[in-house]
Parts: structure tokens; sequence; C-alpha cells
């Protein structure tokens, strides 16, 4: 009796058996086997995340999605400090259509190996990738959820940071967009989306004018060739009401170097209504709503320019101009939020 049990004992397979035995029938295909091996090996050493995350394979393979899932989740809960668990988890979920938790998986196994720059670049897309669609459909919230835990595991990250700045403003967290946007910049200083992004809402960040203007002055200074330097310049100066005449002088090169910036023309009218040059502003203007009609703004500005000259018949239609287009990007929005 005793030697028959023996017997039956030293005839079990022990884990790294069953395990072996496992991965050899996943690597030839054999999903029954690697089902059956695998899951001995599951129950002699059930916190093994690498056992876990091949039965995740395995049964993914066999089209069980829902044990799939369960074993890739038992993988991940298990599996936090092995780099191999995390990377495998990383191609399984992206595989699965999960690229949030791909992501998630991507990002520890890149803390793991901080010197494999390509995990981190891994990460930061699949990061992207997760938030591009609520980005796009105007789910801000949400994607601020997500991009504020990855921009804290990926320190860093131009892209991340930007992706953040775009939900913040989409939220009209300004000051918060102002500070993302800003974090960019001194990561990538040569990107020119943040300096853009920042040149929208200048009147809404009076306290981070300084600052985001010494980042124009820089950029503008990296780039003389670029009309973008200098009407950001401009429009900060002009958000301050400070150094019209310099602010003029920017405005002015950056049209010389693209005439069919509408902005720029729309800027220095604006600095010429600011300043009393009426005539030269209603010139400017018009230049602006040609290149770039469907701007309300632009006709808002017109309008009260053509009062100030003594138009009325002209600023009446700016101002019915300038109603039907709020109207129109209104219903745009309302439709976009449905």
């Amino acid at each position: 009796m005793v030697l028959a049990l023996f017997l039956l004992l030293a005839a079990s397979p022990t884990f790294e058996e069953s395990f072996r035995a496992g991965l050899l029938a996943l690597q030839r295909n054999d999903l029954d086997a690697a089902a059956s091996n695998l899951g001995a090996a599951a129950k002699l050493a059930p916190n093994n995340g690498r056992v876990w995350v091949a039965l995740a394979q395995t049964y993914w393979k066999q089209k069980e999605s829902g044990k799939a899932d369960r074993a890739a989740d038992r993988a991940a809960g298990l599996g936090e400090s092995d780099p191999l668990v995390l990377s495998t988890l990383a191609i399984y979920y992206s595989e699965a259509g999960q690229t949030l938790k791909a992501a998630e998986a991507q990002a520890k196994y890149s803390g793991l190996v901080p010197r494999d720059t390509a995990a981190r670049e891994k990460a930061e897309t699949l990061y992207f990738e997760a938030v591009q669609p609520l980005l796009q459909q105007q789910k801000f919230a949400d994607a601020i959820a997500i991009l504020s835990q990855a921009t804290t595991r990926l320190h860093n990250s131009a892209q991340l940071e930007l992706a953040l700045g775009v939900a913040y403003y989409g939220t009209r967290r300004f000051d918060e967009a102002a500070g993302a946007f800003l974090r960019t910049i001194a990561i990538a200083p040569g990107t020119l989306q943040p300096y853009v992004f920042l040149g929208r809402f200048l009147g809404q960040i009076p306290s981070r004018l300084p600052e985001v203007t010494k980042a124009f002055v820089s950029y503008e200074s990296a780039n003389p060739g670029s009309a973008a330097g200098y009407v950001l310049h401009a429009k900060a100066l002009n958000a301050q009401s400070v150094e019209p005449e310099n602010a003029r002088k920017l405005l002015e090169k950056s049209i010389s170097i693209d005439d069919r910036d509408a902005s720029a023309h729309f800027e220095l009218g604006a600095l010429f209504e600011r300043t009393h040059r009426y005539t030269e502003a209603a010139h400017e203007l018009r230049k602006a709503a040609a290149l770039d009609p469907a701007d309300p703004a632009t006709h808002y500005r017109l309008s009260r320019v053509y009062d100030r000259l003594g138009q009325p018949d002209a600023a009446r239609a700016e101002r019915e101009r300038h109603a039907k287009l709020v109207e129109a990007q209104q219903g745009a929005n309302r439709a976009v939020n449905r």
C-alpha cells in the first residue's frame, strides 16, 4: 500500500514539468495539451503570474475570451514586478483590443526596464491610442483621468502632456491646460502645437502671461524664419496691453513671412483698434475675414470698428454675420454632444 502511494506520487508531474509541457504545447499550437498542462501547473503554483499569462494566451487562442480575460487579470495582479509577465500582458491586451490595460502593463514594464527606450515609447503610444477616441468624442473628463495617471507613470512625455493640455482646455480648466502645455514646451521646445494652443486662451490665464511670453520669445528666437513665433509674441504683448509698437513690428514681420495667416491680420487689426487707428484696423480685419470668414470674433471686431468709423450699415451687417456664425457653432457643438 505504501509502495503504491509512493509510486503514484513519483508519477505525478512537478510544477516545472507541467509548466514546461504547457509552454511547449502552446508553442506548437496544441491548445488542448497547453490548457491541460498549464491548468495543472496553475493548481500546483496558483500564485505564479507566468502560468496565468500563458493560460490567458491559450484561452484566447481557443476563443474563450472570458476565461482568457480572467487569467490575464489574475496574472496582472500577481506579476506586477515581473517584466516577462508585464510585457506578455501588454501584447495580450493589445491583441484583445483592451488598449488601456495594454498601456498600463507596458508602462509598468517600462518602469522595470528604464534603459529600454523602445518600451517607454510603446507605452506612450498605447496611452495615446487609448485616449484619442475620448478626445475626439469630447469626453475630456475621462481622458484627463487616464492621462493624469499616464503622465505620473511616464514622466517627461511631451506627447502625453500635450494631450492632457488639450483635455484640460476642452473642459475650460485653463490654468491646468496652460501648465500642461508649458510642461510640453519644457520637454520639447521645438514642437509648435503647445504654443499655438496657449495662444488661443491668453485672456484666461493672466497670472501665467509672463511665463508664456517668455516661452513665445524663446520660440521666436529659435525659429527666426517662422511667422508663428512673431505672431505669438505679439499676442502675448497684446493680451497684457503692453509694448504696442513692438507688437506692431512683430505682426508686420509675421505677415511679411506669411501673408495668408488670418490670425496675424486679426491681431494687428485688434492692435490698431486698441490704439484708435480705426481705418487701419478695418483694413486688417477685412483681410482676416477674407482669409477665415467663419471666425465670429473677426466680424464682431469689425462691427465695433465700423461703429467707430461712423458706418452703421456696415457695422450692422457684421453683427448679423457674427450672430449667424455663433449660432452655427453652437448648433455644431450640440450635435457633437448628443
